[in-house]
């Protein structure tokens, strides 16, 4: 073997090392690039990671604070509802109660006017058969007036209530109880035409009673005056219904002396002059006829009610 050849295989080899050694180096440092590379990149998306972790676990909380207050919320609103529900319970239990008290206020209502319908029927009835037999009145004085006129009769009827009044001083002497010739001549024309008139077949339905007042003037006492009155209504019934008057059959007497009464007075209700205050005692003196309708007090009260003079 050659010295030349030995010394050139020594370079070769040297060179060869040289060269691997520097791949070798580049192999490392690509590898160590390499494994920077994928440490930094490891690192940055473990801090993003962290960041996103971090961010999820902000907004996790955030949510879990708002579904606390969503659920302190939702637990007041069912207290509230609670609440609501029990107010709505009474108010309903209230509402039931008021009901029933209103059904039964109705029904008693319905009842009440039931019996407001029942009465103002009965009142209408009333009223019109009232007003039948005021009317009835109002006719009965007037058919009196025109028969008393028809008569010859110089008799004043009152136009309200069907009085007639005679001056004392025709029928009776002053004092005296018993008839004079002029009394008696004065109820023959009269007590005919008088009794006919209010027993017509018309009439004799309605008129309930006829009646005789004496009346006196102021002198002397009450009891005495009291006395002379009913004693002067008694001789003027008793002549009415005697045998002496004439012109009345006996059923006609037995009709008038089934309605016929006689009060007496005294001076209770004396005649004024036109001033109101002064008494005029010959007209005081006097002995009236009236009669009452059936029922007359009931028409009496409410005439003055359609009036309007109904005393309290």
């Amino acid at each position: 073997m050659r010295p030349g050849k030995k010394m050139r295989r020594s370079g070769e080899n040297g060179s060869y090392w040289i060269s691997y050694s520097d791949m070798m180096a580049g192999m490392l440092f690509t590898f160590a690039l390499i494994l920077f590379m994928a440490i930094y990149q490891l690192v940055d998306l473990q801090q993003k990671k962290t960041i996103e972790l971090e961010t999820k676990e902000a907004q996790l909380s955030t949510q879990q604070s708002l579904l606390l207050d969503q659920e302190a919320q939702l637990q007041d609103k069912e207290e509230l509802l609670a609440t609501t529900t029990l107010m709505l319970q009474e108010q309903q239990k209230e509402l039931e109660e008021n009901r029933t008290a209103l059904t039964a206020a109705q029904q008693s209502l319905s009842l009440q006017q039931s019996k407001i319908e029942e009465q103002a029927a009965l009142l209408a009835a009333q009223q019109t058969e009232i007003d039948k037999l005021i009317g009835l009145r109002s006719r009965i004085i007037e058919e009196l007036r025109d028969e008393l006129r028809g008569a010859g009769l110089d008799a004043v009827v009152d136009r309200k209530t069907g009085a007639i009044a005679f001056t004392g001083a025709v029928l009776f002497d002053s004092g005296k109880n018993e008839l004079k010739d002029s009394g008696k001549a004065l109820l023959n024309a009269f007590i005919p035409v008088y009794v006919r008139t209010l027993m017509s077949e018309e009439n004799e339905g309605y008129v309930g009673e006829i009646i005789i007042e004496g009346h006196t003037d102021t002198d002397g006492s009450y009891l005495h005056n009291l006395a002379l009155s009913q004693e002067r209504a008694l001789a003027v019934a008793t002549y009415c219904l005697g045998p002496e008057l004439q012109g009345m059959s006996s059923r006609e007497k037995q009709v008038l002396q089934s309605i016929l009464t006689a009060n007496g007075r005294s001076f209770a209700d004396p005649v004024y002059m036109a001033d109101g205050k002064t008494i005029d005692k010959e007209a005081s003196r006097r002995v009236v006829f009236k009669f009452r309708m059936k029922d007359s007090e009931m028409i009496d009260q409410m005439s003055s009610i359609l009036e309007g003079k109904q005393e309290d």
